[in-house]
């Protein structure tokens, strides 16, 4: 089922620059899908738009059968946005979720408290005595908690240390249902990528490339080279430890393990295109 569909989208700040121009998007539910793009590409005006906390210049945006911008009631109970930089009232972890939980009919609170301690934070402890990776932690617990059916996440491992990053993957496996949807909007793919269906790449104000993962991987060969390939010859070499890793539209020839960040950088900078059928979610 489609969950957002997006046509022609345009959003401009300040003087009319555009950081959105014309931009078209199609997702279907129950993935979990990166949002990868350079800084001031527009990842986070691109979340907003979606929940209706950025109107659009020009296009259409319809999300779960409903126009963002209206901010239904209905509409809301099944989206959470999750911005990248902690905002929380001055009271308990427990009480957040005991004030907040019941606006989302599917909130779990067993799962809230089960994500807190996961994530070894004291739910009865003064938010403002939580350091900014703890507060953090509260976050991401009540956004998983909250069980809706689109998850929006801003940078959700800003400020998490090893241990904290890897139990946000744990729990984000965990706690996503069947059917949920979320959006990963970050600069740090390879923190994200064991938990990934997809990728979608904003770059020069569109949706530059959509695909899924694990096809893209059985297209593409990465093979670790000690020579510089040679440009135009429809592979992408990035400069690492030891040499180069090469990306190939070759699967047979590969020799090293895939890598995320080397594709979007493939796709963005090189210019890497991968077949038709790939490219759409």
């Amino acid at each position: 089922m489609m969950i957002i569909n997006i046509n022609k989208l345009s959003v401009s700040y300040g003087r009319g620059e555009k950081v959105l121009d014309q931009l078209d998007l199609r997702l279907d539910s129950g993935s979990i899908t990166a949002l990868a793009a350079p800084n001031g590409e527009g990842k986070t005006t691109l979340l907003k738009a979606i929940c209706g906390l950025r109107f659009p210049d020009s296009g259409n945006v319809n999300v779960l059968g409903f126009e963002p911008g209206k901010r239904q009631a209905r509409f809301l109970e099944q989206l959470y946005f999750l911005p990248a930089e902690p905002n929380l009232p001055a009271w308990t972890p427990k009480r957040i979720g005991t004030y907040y939980g019941p606006f989302y009919p599917n909130f779990s609170d067993e799962l809230f408290q089960k994500c807190l301690a996961d994530f070894s934070v004291d739910p009865d402890k003064m938010i403002g005595k939580l350091s900014f990776g703890q507060q953090r932690r509260v976050q991401l617990a009540f956004a998983l908690a909250v069980r809706t059916e689109l998850l929006l996440l801003d940078e959700p491992t800003l400020g998490l240390d090893i241990a904290g990053k890897d139990q946000f993957r744990r729990s984000l496996i965990q706690a996503t249902e069947d059917g949920q949807t979320v959006i990963i909007a970050t600069h740090q793919l390879t923190e994200v990528e064991p938990v990934l269906d997809n990728l979608l790449v904003l770059h020069e104000k569109k949706i530059h490339s959509q695909l899924n993962i694990g096809q893209a991987y059985e297209q593409l060969s990465f093979t670790l080279s000690r020579q510089e390939p040679k440009p135009f010859d429809g592979s992408y070499g990035r400069r690492v430890p030891g040499g180069w890793l090469v990306v190939k539209n070759d699967y047979s020839s590969g020799n090293a393990h895939p890598d995320l960040e080397t594709l979007y950088l493939a796709l963005t900078e090189g210019k890497l295109k991968l077949q038709e059928p790939q490219t759409t979610l």
